[in-house]
């Protein structure tokens, strides 16, 4: 049985075993999740808070999943950005996993276009890009249903479209121009 899913018939509470098994499977992408959300100093403490809530949380939930992990991981990321008062991190190249297919100027713009975009429109495209979720996990996590989340989608992207042909065109203007190169 995957530790996604309990028995809808069990009356019994989920063991401290069932949750460590769920715990070891899915730490590896709840910490990820949260290291591309949140400053190194943070991360622990956080992951570590998503767990309690999810341990305390899990024997109500009938299906507990990654998806649900990271709707909590979400809301304590929040909180931590509420208790630090800070913005959301910005995006670090290396997260964008693009360095080895693209020259370095490229990358820059993309993570220019990228930060330009709202934080409900980045959370949704990292959601699809770095994590990997299916739009009904991203319907989950975000509390939303998939119609609205393909909606979403489409317009974030659209927007992060927008973002790089305005960063091409600022850049193709700033270049300058030698006049013994150009044709008469």
């Amino acid at each position: 049985m995957s530790t996604d899913q309990r028995p809808n018939n069990s009356t019994r509470p989920p063991t401290r075993s069932q949750f460590e098994a769920f715990y070891r499977e899915h730490y590896p992408a709840v910490s990820r999740y949260v290291t591309r959300r949140v400053a190194p100093s943070s991360h622990d403490d956080v992951v570590a808070a998503a767990f309690v809530v999810a341990w305390r949380k899990f024997s109500t939930v009938t299906n507990p999943s990654l998806a649900w992990l990271y709707r909590i991981a979400s809301y304590e990321v929040a909180s931590e950005y509420r208790r630090r008062g800070r913005q959301a991190q910005v995006v670090e190249l290396n997260d964008l996993h693009l360095v080895d297919a693209a020259p370095v100027g490229d990358v820059v713009d993309v993570s220019r276009a990228f930060n330009q975009l709202s934080e409900s429109d980045a959370e949704l495209l990292r959601l699809v890009y770095w994590e990997n979720l299916s739009r009904r996990e991203i319907a989950e996590v975000l509390g939303l249903s998939v119609n609205a989340v393909n909606v979403r989608y489409h317009r974030a992207l659209e927007r992060f479209s927008g973002a790089l042909s305005r960063l091409d065109v600022i850049a193709g203007m700033a270049e300058p121009t030698n006049p013994s190169t150009q044709e008469n």
